[in-house]
C-alpha cells in the first residue's frame, strides 16, 4: 500500500497524500462530511450531480468533457455515500500520472478540481438554473429505481422502521416529495453551508512528490469557513426492547425477508469488531457461510440468503429471496444457524474459510488505485487509521471464543417481510 502523509489546512479541513508508484493513474478526491440531515438530504442529494455539470470557467457539460480530454481523457465522478449517520458528498478525479507525461499536469488537474468544486456556476444568486430541472428527473429516476428493485426496496424499509428517530434512517438519494419546492437559489444556499461547515477531506493518491502536492493543493483551493458543525457519534450499545414483526403486501412474486440486528460493537474496538466479521463471515458472508449451505444450498428455503455488518452503525443485516409459504420455516432455519455461531457450533473450516475471504476481499479493494484510495478514506472518516497489515493482523488472530463473546451481543431487532 501506498505511503499515507497527513495534513490539516484549517478548520475542519484535512488533507491525506498516498505517495504510491504501483499504478499508471493519481486521483483526487474531495469530501464533505456532515451529519444526516431530513430538513436539506434530498438538496445535498442534486448538487453533487449539478456541480459536475457546470461552473463559472466550463460553464455547460461539453466544455468539461473538452477540458478532461485535453488534459489526456481525465475523468469525474461524484454523489453521496450514507456512512453510519455521516453523510459523504464527494468528488472524485482520476488522471494519468505525471511520470508518463513530457510535461506534469498535476497543477492543471488541481486548477480543474478548484473549479467545479469551489467556483460552481452561479447566476443571479441562483447555481446552475439551467440543470436543475434534468436533475431532478434524474434523482426521480434514481429513488424510482429503489422503489422498483424490491430486494433494495425490502432493504430500505427495514432500515426505516428499525432507525425510526434515529438519522440512519434517513434515506441518502432525498425523497422525491421535497423536489417541487427545491429552488437553485435553495441549492446555492445548501451549497454554501456545505462548504463552510462541513468536515472536508481531501486526499491526492498516486506517484507524487509529497511537498510539491501539497504546495499545489494549498495554492489552489481555496476553503470558506465559517461555524464547522461537529460530527455525532453514532449510539452503538442499543437492545431492542421487543422483535418488531412488519409485513407488507405488494403482490410480488418473490418474497423477501429483511432481518435487521443490533450489533453493540463499536468499531473503535478492533477486537470486537473484527471478531464481528469473522463471526458474520461464518454466519452468512458468502459461499462458505452456515446460511448459504444449510439453509440455501441443503434445505433449499432460500433463492438467495446472505449476512451482512453495517460498521458504522453497529447493525448487521440478514438479506434474502423465499416463497412466500416458506416465511415462518424461513425464520427458523436462520434463527437456528446464527444460535450455532453463538454456540461455537462451527468447525476450524469454516472459521479458517471465514478469515481467508475477508482477507481476499481486503486484499482485492486495494487492487486499484480508486480501491485503495477508498480504504483510506474510510479509516480516516472512522478515524481507526489502521492499515491493511493491521487489520489482517486482526481478523487472522481471532479466536473461537472471541467470535463467540461478540456474537452473543447481538440482539435482534425487526424482522421485515415483502411479499
Amino acid at each position: 500500500m501506498g505511503k499515507l502523509s497527513t495534513y490539516e489546512l484549517g478548520e475542519g479541513i484535512s488533507l491525506a497524500l498516498i505517495k504510491n508508484n504501483k499504478f499508471k493513474s493519481n486521483i483526487i478526491s474531495i469530501y464533505f462530511i456532515k451529519n444526516l440531515d431530513r430538513d436539506d438530504v434530498t438538496q445535498v442529494s442534486l448538487l453533487s450531480n449539478i456541480m459536475s455539470s457546470g461552473c463559472m470557467k466550463y460553464k455547460s457539460v461539453k466544455e468539461i468533457s473538452t477540458r478532461m480530454d485535453e488534459l489526456y481523457g481525465m475523468s469525474m465522478t461524484s454523489g453521496v455515500y450514507k456512512i453510519g449517520e455521516k453523510s459523504l458528498s464527494y468528488f472524485k478525479f482520476l488522471s494519468i500520472s505525471d511520470r508518463y507525461l513530457e510535461k506534469p499536469i498535476l497543477n492543471d488537474v488541481v486548477e480543474f478540481v478548484n473549479d467545479i468544486v469551489f467556483n460552481p456556476l452561479i447566476i443571479d444568486g441562483e447555481i446552475n438554473p439551467d440543470m436543475l430541472e434534468i436533475e431532478k428527473m434524474n434523482l426521480v429516476d434514481e429513488i424510482q429505481s429503489k422503489i422498483n428493485d424490491k430486494k433494495t426496496y425490502a432493504l430500505i424499509k427495514c432500515i426505516e422502521n428499525m432507525c425510526d428517530g434515529e438519522p440512519y434512517s434517513i434515506e441518502r438519494s432525498g425523497y422525491i416529495d421535497d423536489l417541487d419546492a427545491i429552488t437553485s437559489k435553495d441549492l446555492y444556499d445548501t451549497y454554501k453551508s456545505l462548504i463552510s461547515t462541513s468536515k472536508v477531506l481531501v486526499t491526492v493518491e498516486g506517484d507524487i512528490d509529497i511537498d510539491n502536492a501539497k504546495t499545489i493543493v494549498e495554492k489552489n483551493f481555496n476553503f470558506k469557513r465559517a461555524n464547522v458543525v461537529d460530527i455525532n457519534r453514532e449510539k452503538f450499545d442499543i437492545i431492542p426492547k421487543e422483535v418488531r414483526y412488519i409485513s407488507e403486501d405488494l403482490g410480488t412474486n418473490q418474497g423477501k425477508l429483511v432481518i435487521g440486528y443490533r450489533t453493540r460493537v463499536d468499531y473503535k474496538n478492533f477486537k470486537e469488531y473484527y471478531s464481528l466479521i469473522v463471526g458474520n463471515s461464518i454466519f452468512g458472508g458468502g459461499p462458505h457461510s452456515k446460511l448459504f449451505n444449510n439453509v440455501r444450498e441443503k434445505e433449499s428455503i432460500c433463492y438467495y440468503v446472505s449476512s451482512s455488518i453495517e460498521k458504522s452503525k453497529g447493525l448487521m443485516i440478514v438479506n434474502s429471496g423465499i416463497d412466500v409459504d416458506n416465511y415462518e420455516k424461513a425464520l427458523v432455519l436462520i434463527d437456528r444457524e446464527f444460535e450455532s455461531v453463538c454456540k461455537g457450533e462451527f468447525t476450524d473450516m469454516e472459521m479458517d474459510n471465514a478469515k481467508k475471504s475477508i482477507v481476499n476481499s481486503l486484499k482485492s479493494s486495494c487492487d486499484s488505485i480508486s480501491g485503495e484510495s477508498e480504504f483510506f478514506c474510510n479509516q480516516f472518516i472512522s478515524q481507526t487509521n489502521l492499515d491493511l497489515d493491521e487489520i489482517i493482523y486482526f481478523v487472522e488472530n481471532t479466536s473461537r471464543e472471541d467470535i463467540v463473546n461478540v456474537m452473543n451481543k447481538i440482539r435482534k431487532d425487526t424482522v421485515y417481510f415483502l411479499k
